[in-house]
Order: structure tokens, then C-alpha cells, then sequence
């Protein structure tokens, strides 16, 4: 079997893949991305709904198994900035503006603007895009790496003088990301830390809110709490069959999917006192004594969200329902799954790597992207690690290329 020589070889060509890629593409050394879907940038393509967040001009910490792993992530990502994402598409042609909460899109807010970009930087620099490719095996092959390719036309064999796995996770496996390829890893003697859906809607006890469903809460404060932390934000709320949606979830759920005994708190009305909101119930008590205690507060919240509140208390309870009003509690009792999810947390343990991100057991072997056990929260910052750790490889091989290594 023949088998073609590469200088690098990128398995995978989602966001980290691609920006790789390009980063790495001179016209001298042979480069290739293998995708085993039919096309790259699916997942990049449909991100921020399709808006294309890609960055957040905000600061925030990383998340990872090891407090070692969040600041080595943070130092990567503090190297190579949201600024110099911006300017990295910029260059490219794009665009951009950035919205209130931070969050970087391109002007023409389409998602696939970042792909084409990328496909098209990339092919003009000589980078070889090989679609429907899917790698079985991955082995050392003196010093360099010999990959068994499975394709719609039969196996292939490629060999690599460096290699870089930027597969993804195991979270949409409608873009491709099923979590399989977190064997190629592993056949390296790599580790693969626990993985739990992130940014993904939440399950919660559905005793209190079987009435709301479809229901949007808001602007309303949204708490969890969980053993050792706490995390409050402020956004949407929407109720569903089996608990809630909304950004406020997606952004909460960051932090607490690795978590046990995990407790949500909404607070309906974070801009009103308790004090207020129980004055303005008592006057409208004495104002319409006839009306229902069921519908009292009808016009104050959600007229669903108020009759559910007042169902959780004694008739007349008014402190108990303003208490609920400001603290309604839900138990959090798991997530809708990685096929709903928008990012995997966990991975190859970044204890595994070094400050380049090339691997401590096999050298010229390196990771990018979500493979790592590293994610963000949501708004742009998962993006933002894609390309900060593609950034990182490309320059640790360029340097190796230059004979600087």
C-alpha cells in the first residue's frame, strides 16, 4: 500500500484543526487535516446559533480537572489574546463587533463567514483538506507516525513527521464528535479524565413547574449551589417537560455538570426587595379582597409563574410567597446529554502535556481544541481555546521546523 508523506498531520478539522492548519500553512512543508465527516467547520459553522460568537472581549477562568490544568489553559490563553483571534480573521478579511455581554461576532453575524474564511486561507497555502477520512489507528513509526485511514473508497495509509489531534470531544456527535477518537489518544498511554456535558440544558424535580412548561422567566437571577461553591447569574430562564433552558441555564451549567447535589434558585424579580414585593402584595389584598389568593400575583411576575408559586404555600401565606418570588428551588437531577450539549468537559489530562501542549510521552505527538480537558464558560470562550491552543502547537512546530527544537 502506497503511502503519502506529510510534515504535519491534523486529525480533525473543527475550529482548533482548521485555525491550525492555516497558522501552519506555508507552501514548503506538506500539511493535511483529515475529516471524517464530508465537510470541515460543520460545528464552527453552527456555533453561537449560527451567529458565529467567536471570542469574548471579557476575561474569565478556564475550568479543568487539576487547578494546574485551569492556569496552564489561562497562560495559553493570555499569550494569544481575544485580540489576537480578532486579528487572526481580520487578516483573513473578516469583520467584527462585539455586543454588551462581550461577546465577539462577525459583522455579517454568519458562522460559516469563519469557516469559509478558513477554508479558503488554508487551501491557498497549500494545505491539503481531506474530507470522508476517518483514522482507526495511530501508531509511532520511527520518528514519525503512521495513520490507517478508513474511506468510503477503501483504507489508506499516511505517514507524518508530527502529529496533532484536534478530534473534539464527545458532545453534538451530529457534528461528528462522538467521543471515539479519544482512543487515538489513549493508545498512547494518554488518559482521558471523566466527560460531562457543559453548556447543555439542565434536569431538575418537575413536581412545581409541570404548568410551565414553554414559560420564559426573564431577566431573573439564577443561583446554584453545590458542596464548596456557588455561582450566581443573571439571564433567562425558560421551563420545559423535563426542567430548564434558557442562556442562564446553558451559562450555569459550565460550572456545575461535574458537580453532585447540585441545587438551582431563581429569583423572579432581582430588582425588587422582598420588603417591596410583600408591600405590594398587602395593598393589593386590601385593595381587591375578592380576588383569589391563587391570582395574586398576577401582574406582578408571569401570571403561570405566579399561580405555581402560590400552589408551593398556605392560602395567605404572603411571606412565604414572597420568599419564593425571590428563592424559588429546583434540584438539579442531571443534564439533557451530550447530544445537547455545545461543549465537552474533560479530556486528555493537561497534566499529560507540556506548555507547548506537544505530549510528555510521545514526542511530536500534539493536542488542540477540545480534545484537552479544558472548556470555558458560554459566550465565545470555547472558540477562544480553540485557537489559542492551536496557536501554541503551530508555533512549538514551527520552531521544531526551523530546527529551533
Amino acid at each position: 500500500m502506497m503511502r503519502e508523506k506529510y510534515t504535519v498531520i491534523v486529525v480533525g478539522g473543527g475550529a482548533s484543526g482548521l485555525m491550525l492548519a492555516t497558522s501552519l500553512g506555508d507552501g514548503k512543508n506538506k500539511i493535511a487535516v483529515l475529516e471524517r465527516g464530508e465537510r470541515v467547520g460543520r460545528k464552527l459553522s453552527a456555533t453561537g446559533n449560527g451567529q458565529g460568537n467567536i471570542t469574548n472581549a471579557f476575561n474569565a477562568p478556564y475550568f479543568s480537572s487539576t487547578q494546574a490544568g485551569a492556569e496552564k489553559a489561562g497562560a495559553i490563553v493570555a499569550r494569544h489574546s481575544p485580540q489576537s483571534l480578532i486579528a487572526f480573521f481580520e487578516d483573513l478579511g473578516l469583520l467584527f463587533e462585539t455586543d454588551e455581554r462581550g461577546r465577539v461576532y462577525p459583522a455579517g453575524r454568519q458562522a460559516s463567514s469563519l469557516t469559509d474564511a478558513l477554508r479558503f486561507a488554508s487551501a491557498q497555502r497549500g494545505v491539503s483538506l481531506l474530507t470522508g477520512e476517518r483514522v482507526e489507528r495511530v501508531e509511532k513509526n520511527g520518528n514519525g507516525f503512521l495513520l490507517r485511514v478508513q474511506t468510503d473508497g477503501g483504507e489508506k495509509e499516511y505517514l507524518a513527521e508530527t502529529l496533532v489531534l484536534c478530534t473534539g470531544g464527545k458532545a453534538a456527535k451530529n457534528f461528528g464528535t462522538d467521543g471515539s477518537a479519544y482512543a487515538l489518544a489513549t493508545g498512547f498511554g494518554h488518559t482521558v479524565t471523566p466527560l460531562c456535558p457543559s453548556l447543555v440544558q439542565l434536569k431538575t424535580d418537575t413536581a412545581k413547574i409541570k404548568t410551565l412548561k414553554g414559560i420564559r422567566a426573564s431577566a431573573v437571577t439564577l443561583t446554584a449551589t453545590w458542596k464548596g461553591g456557588k455561582e450566581s447569574l443573571r439571564g433567562d430562564v425558560i421551563f420545559t417537560d423535563y426542567g430548564v433552558s434558557g442562556d442562564a441555564v446553558f451559562r450555569m451549567s459550565a460550572f456545575v455538570t461535574d458537580k453532585t447535589e447540585v441545587s438551582l434558585s431563581i429569583d423572579f424579580l432581582p430588582d425588587f426587595t422582598e420588603e417591596k414585593i410583600y408591600t405590594a402584595l398587602e395593598r393589593k389584598r386590601a385593595r381587591f379582597p375578592e380576588q383569589p389568593f391563587s391570582e395574586l400575583l398576577c401582574g406582578i411576575v408571569n401570571n403561570q409563574i405566579g399561580r405555581a408559586v402560590l400552589k408551593c404555600v398556605k392560602e395567605g401565606d404572603l411571606r412565604g410567597a414572597v420568599r419564593l418570588v425571590k428563592a424559588f428551588p429546583l434540584t438539579v437531577t442531571g443534564t439533557l446529554g451530550f447530544d445537547y450539549a455545545q461543549v465537552t468537559k474533560g479530556g486528555v489530562s493537561m497534566d499529560e502535556v507540556d506548555d507547548n501542549l506537544q505530549s510528555k510521552k510521545v514526542k511530536g505527538l500534539y493536542f488542540a481544541g477540545e480534545i484537552l480537558d479544558v472548556d470555558g464558560r458560554c459566550g465565545g470562550y470555547n472558540l477562544q481555546w480553540a485557537y489559542a491552543s492551536a496557536m501554541t502547537v503551530s508555533e512549538a512546530i514551527q520552531r521544531k521546523n526551523r530546527g529551533q527544537v
